[in-house]
């Protein structure tokens, strides 16, 4: 893919700066021309509205994760799991930018759920060949639970100790390549050997 102009870029990191520090409520158009340098022309050449900002925003948030994950999977090129170990390291690791920045979007994502349509079409897309067998669900699982450990530590309401994380993630990380290795040929899981036994009879 090209790569984006770079006053598009400049635009889209003074809007997340502002996001970061006061909120997408007080993301404005006079703001972002002050913390950008960008010209209000300029700004509404590359977003023609503020809803085409914010949308842009998540489809960049949802860039940085894709490009963390792809990140961790270069480090997990022979792991049988290493996509989903990954996605795993991705949102489990420790990044108080990317959440300042989803807290500053909340109130936004909330007034116009339409906001999220980047990631749905993401999900839409990575999915739509995707065969729902019992090996998928078992690797859904997995990816809800790394996701929801990541939002219930955002919100505050995790139960699980810190001291404690760790181990979770490591479960996680060992059921992701046990549930991604190839499943064995039955023939493998039985021994094709039968021990032959003598009948002993009784001396009379």
């Amino acid at each position: 893919m090209p790569r984006p102009p770079k006053a598009r870029l400049e635009i889209l990191a003074a809007a997340e700066r502002i996001v970061k520090a006061r909120g997408a409520a007080n993301l404005t158009f006079e703001e972002l021309v002050q913390e950008s340098g960008v010209s209000r022309g300029g700004i509404t050449y590359h977003f023609a509205t503020k809803d085409d900002l914010l949308r842009a925003l998540v489809e960049h948030d949802l860039e940085h994760g894709m490009a963390a994950e792809a990140a961790h999977s270069q480090q997990l090129t022979d792991d049988p799991g290493a996509a989903l170990i990954a996605l795993i390291r991705a949102w489990c690791q420790p990044d108080s930018e990317r959440r300042r920045f989803i807290a500053g979007m909340l109130s936004a994502v909330a007034h116009d759920p339409s906001l999220l349509e980047p990631v749905r079409e993401h999900h839409r897309r990575v999915h739509q060949h995707t065969v729902w067998d019992d090996g998928e669900i078992r690797r859904s699982v997995i990816r809800l639970a790394a996701e929801g450990l990541f939002w219930s530590e955002f919100f505050g309401c995790n139960e699980v100790p810190e001291s404690q994380r760790p181990r979770v993630i490591q479960t996680l990380e060992r059921l992701a390549r046990e549930w991604s290795a190839p499943a064995l040929p039955s023939a493998q899981q039985t021994s094709p050997i039968k021990s032959k036994t003598t009948k002993k009879t009784r001396p009379q």
